[in-house]
């Protein structure tokens, strides 16, 4: 398919609409760089273990860079869903209201979306990923920590929280122990968890303004520091009950 018409095809809304494809050409300025691509790694590793004959569906997957990724690398069923994108590989859909069928999926991927999600909203949320997932299936999340290293620090000082995000944009930020409440809470057994970024004062600045420059630096604390509860971002392997 020629990129004309791929062109043609894809719809978006939100944030696509003003940054474009910003996943398909990341800049290693983004303050999120190095966050993204433990993730990537994270997720590829547990992957590669699995059957390519497996079903798996990408939650909120933005341009669906992860689906592409997956298909190229072999696998047969893969499937992206997303509210404010839609092209070959990813359907528009909400994950309140999931457009597929119940336990139609081995493996689903919830990277960097339940945040999105508002407080009072999430449990509904968890419950349809729960719906999609088969028995004994697999989640694989990704979820932004409230309570990092930093912001805990900022609390006790100022009584105020270093947020992930604006408000805005993640409107369901939560300590990491509430959010694997609400997953077993869901239906899920946490059986793996892995943090990355111990936000270490002063030096969690350098990274985010200069994430190329300080790779090095990104890498070194996750050694010094691997303590998933001081982390900014968690990623979470659950299989469903069954």
């Amino acid at each position: 398919m020629c990129p004309d018409t791929q062109m043609d095809k894809r719809t978006v809304a939100g944030e696509y609409e003003i940054r474009g494809d910003y996943h398909k050409q990341l800049s290693p300025d983004w303050s999120y760089y190095p966050l993204y691509l433990s993730k990537k790694k994270f997720v590829i590793d547990f992957l590669s273990r699995c059957p390519k004959d497996n079903s798996i569906l990408d939650i909120g997957c933005g341009e669906g860079v992860f689906v592409q990724e997956l298909l190229d690398r072999g696998f047969l069923h893969v499937q992206g869903v997303d509210r404010d994108y839609s092209s070959d590989i990813v359907t528009r859909g909400d994950i309140l209201s999931l457009p597929f069928d119940n336990e139609q999926f081995d493996v689903v991927l919830l990277l960097d979306v339940i945040e999105h999600v508002s407080v009072e909203l999430q449990e509904q949320a968890l419950k349809e990923v729960f719906r999609v997932v088969r028995k004994r299936g697999t989640l694989i999340a990704s979820i932004p920590n409230l309570s990092h290293l930093a912001s805990r620090i900022r609390f006790l000082l100022k009584g105020n929280f270093v947020r992930t995000s604006s408000v805005n944009k993640h409107p369901g930020d939560r300590p990491i122990k509430e959010s694997l409440s609400l997953l077993e809470k869901a239906g899920f057994i946490v059986q793996e968890r892995k943090g990355y970024f111990p936000t270490i004062p002063i030096l969690y600045k350098l990274v985010q303004k200069y994430p190329g420059r300080f790779m090095w630096l990104y890498k070194l604390s996750n050694l010094l520091l691997p303590f998933s509860n001081l982390c900014f971002l968690n990623l979470i392997v659950c299989r469903k009950k069954g």
